[in-house]
């Protein structure tokens, strides 16, 4: 900030001595002397000098705001959230644009130690095969075995490179390599060259190309740490739906007159929540809950899950605690929390007179709303221990009865408006 200041008030000062010699030199014109011309041909060489001066600090200027913008643009890949492939492109196209390269590549370290070109790129911003893009291997080990930035202007007349045969096959001239490095370890290398012009790269940018890969390798740090948790996230989630449809799979195997049951609700369910504008969010709860809505079952006897018969007063209390059950069961897994609303609140009507907490209304989840009209459509078309299976329009006639007491009558709309109720 404080040189940017003082560069400032550099060119201002140049602009007012510029403006003097411009008065000078236009009453001089005025003037008949004999040495008026000696005079003013002197003033006119250090206006021009002026001139010169100002072009210098205001091309050092737009340099510097450019290497700036650089190191900001890097800095923000750190602080976001985007995978490794994007930043591998930003930082390979943001050094491609700062030092006017023709092209690049970057190089980082595998696990088993060797380096592996993972971008190459082109000043259009656009992929190179590997065919398009012939390197300087000499240049690269040298920057490895240093872990210390190489730039030359001219690496045909650089006696560094004077028996490089890669440098003088490819008619390299512009080269720059820099390490990337995490805490003094090396994690891979960045390289852009130009073919075509001399002294595009300057000896003093070498501290601004260092800091621009040290920016670069959090960046890319960071984003395979995002990469590897995300892939870490998504076994997690394998795993946890593998689970679940397990406990779903134990359910059927028990009550053998019930399977298929909780695949079809889960199913319409699932339909019926993407037709009631449910986001893929919510819809993944939901859809967990659906497969988990009868969990609770697990704690009811065989003697009562499978009678065939009527159910006492006592048992149908005992059974009307599944959800309970379910809520007590699936409460610990932080990560079925947002699934709980079906398993615990499916049996809850939306006049209050549901169970196991009396929730009336919206007091009812969204989700336990929607499924319970998919739950008793369900049960009804299909036989049970208990009873036959009822024709579609007989549950259909019985559910629309019962919107506005057991139902949520928006939900046995949108449910009804569906085509294909039979999945």
């Amino acid at each position: 900030m404080a040189q940017s200041f003082e560069v400032q008030s550099i060119q201002i000062q140049l602009a007012e001595m510029d403006k003097m010699l411009m008065r000078v030199m236009a009453h001089l014109a005025r003037t008949n002397d004999g040495q008026t011309s000696l005079i003013f041909r002197d003033l006119t060489q250090i206006s021009s000098s002026i001139a010169t001066i100002k072009q210098g600090i205001s091309g050092f200027v737009d340099t510097r705001q450019r290497q700036v913008g650089a190191l900001v643009g890097v800095g923000s890949a750190i602080n976001s959230s985007l995978g490794l492939n994007r930043v591998l492109e930003k930082v390979m196209d943001t050094l491609i644009a700062l030092m006017n390269a023709e092209r690049g590549f970057l190089m980082l370290r595998e696990p088993n130690g060797e380096l592996k070109v993972r971008i190459a790129r082109g000043i259009d911003n656009a992929n190179l095969d590997e065919d398009a893009f012939a390197i300087s291997n000499t240049v690269v080990r040298r920057v490895v075995e240093s872990g210390e930035a190489v730039l030359t202007t001219n690496a045909q007349e650089d006696p560094r490179f004077g028996e490089q045969l890669s440098v003088a096959a490819y008619h390299l001239l512009s080269i720059l390599c820099a390490p990337l490095k995490i805490k003094d370890d090396l994690i891979g290398v960045l390289y852009v060259d130009n073919r075509a012009h001399t002294g595009i790269f300057h000896s003093d940018d070498l501290g601004m190309i260092s800091a621009f890969a040290n920016q670069a390798a959090v960046a890319i740090d960071n984003a395979r740490l995002f990469d590897d948790l995300q892939e870490s996230n998504a076994e997690l989630e394998i795993a946890y739906q593998a689970t679940l449809e397990g406990w779903v799979r134990a359910l059927d195997l028990r009550d053998k007159e019930t399977e298929g049951h909780t695949q079809r609700v889960t199913t319409l369910t699932q339909r019926l929540a993407l037709s009631m504008g449910v986001d893929d969010d919510a819809l993944l709860h939901i859809t967990r809950g659906a497969l988990l809505h009868d969990v609770g079952k697990m704690a009811i006897p065989d003697r009562i899950l499978l009678k065939p018969g009527d159910l006492t007063p006592e048992e149908r209390v005992l059974i009307q605690k599944h959800p309970v059950y379910a809520y007590e069961m699936l409460r610990p897994i932080k990560f079925l929390h947002p699934a709980l609303d079906i398993p615990y609140c499916h049996h809850e009507k939306w006049d209050g007179s549901g169970y196991p907490r009396g929730l009336k209304g919206e007091e009812i989840p969204f989700a336990a709303r929607i499924f319970s009209v998919v739950d008793v459509w369900d049960a009804l078309i299909f036989d049970r221990p208990y009873r036959k299976a009822l024709s579609p329009a007989t549950v259909k006639k019985l559910i629309y009865e019962e919107s506005g007491t057991h139902f949520d009558p928006h939900v046995v709309d949108s449910f009804f408006a569906l085509e294909n109720l039979f999945v």
